[in-house]
């Protein structure tokens, strides 16, 4: 394999980790773009040195070209965890964590010089990750439902948070917000089905204190 073979390789495992990288800065994830093109980047030196060695000592050696690519894979997971946050609204950076795996993925096949496997790959990548997210955020909006409940009596607040507990509704987006002498709880539901959140509310109505109910789907 000549410079120039090398050298194209390494330019589009760059530019295609940046672009990538790109649409999740633009988001604000974990991984952005220097993060995207150090995995490509990275994934693709690999590729050609497993090619580079099976080549030159495939005569004298026992080599799988495959090996080192393999380890960078099983390494890539980690970096992928790290992305990977729990928070009270539930879990966040999946996304990014299978974004970064499949960059490295292309960024072996740039390696091994299938152009045609790479670039095909990385446009499917950008249609999941800047087309069919809008379908996917469609669906979970039909499926959420926001309530914001104002209290007057700040003791109802365990009591509503045994309710959901008790009826095991996940909520998402939860925020408590002081207003005058009031609490504001705003969230919204993220599982359940509408019977299951309409009897929230009543339970949630049925406390004894004076509570307002704004639901909204």
């Amino acid at each position: 394999m000549g410079e120039k073979e090398i050298f194209i390789r390494l330019v589009l495992a760059l530019i295609i980790g940046g672009v990538t990288g790109i649409e999740r800065e633009r988001l604000n994830k974990f991984a952005g773009f220097r993060t995207h093109i150090l995995v490509s980047l990275g994934s693709c030196i690999s590729s050609i040195i497993s090619l580079e060695l099976f080549l030159q000592y495939n005569g004298v050696a026992n080599l799988d070209p495959a090996r080192l690519s393999a380890q960078v894979l099983s390494g890539i997971g980690f970096l992928g965890a790290g992305t990977i946050l729990k928070t009270s609204g539930g879990v966040r950076g999946l996304t990014t964590a299978a974004g970064i795996w499949s960059t490295a993925c292309i960024g072996i096949a740039i390696g091994y010089g299938y152009y045609f496997l790479a670039i095909v790959s990385w446009i499917f990548l950008l249609v999941v990750l800047c087309v069919l997210k809008y379908i996917d955020m469609l669906y979970k909006k039909k499926r959420s439902e926001s309530v914001v409940l104002t209290i007057k009596d700040n003791e109802a607040i365990p009591r509503i948070m045994e309710i959901l507990d008790e009826m095991n509704l996940d909520t998402k987006k939860f925020d408590i917000e002081k207003k005058s002498s009031n609490l504001v709880l705003k969230f919204t539901f993220d599982n359940g089905s509408k019977e299951d959140r309409m009897e929230f509310l009543g339970k949630v109505a049925s406390i004894q204190s004076k509570i307002a109910i704004e639901y909204t789907s």
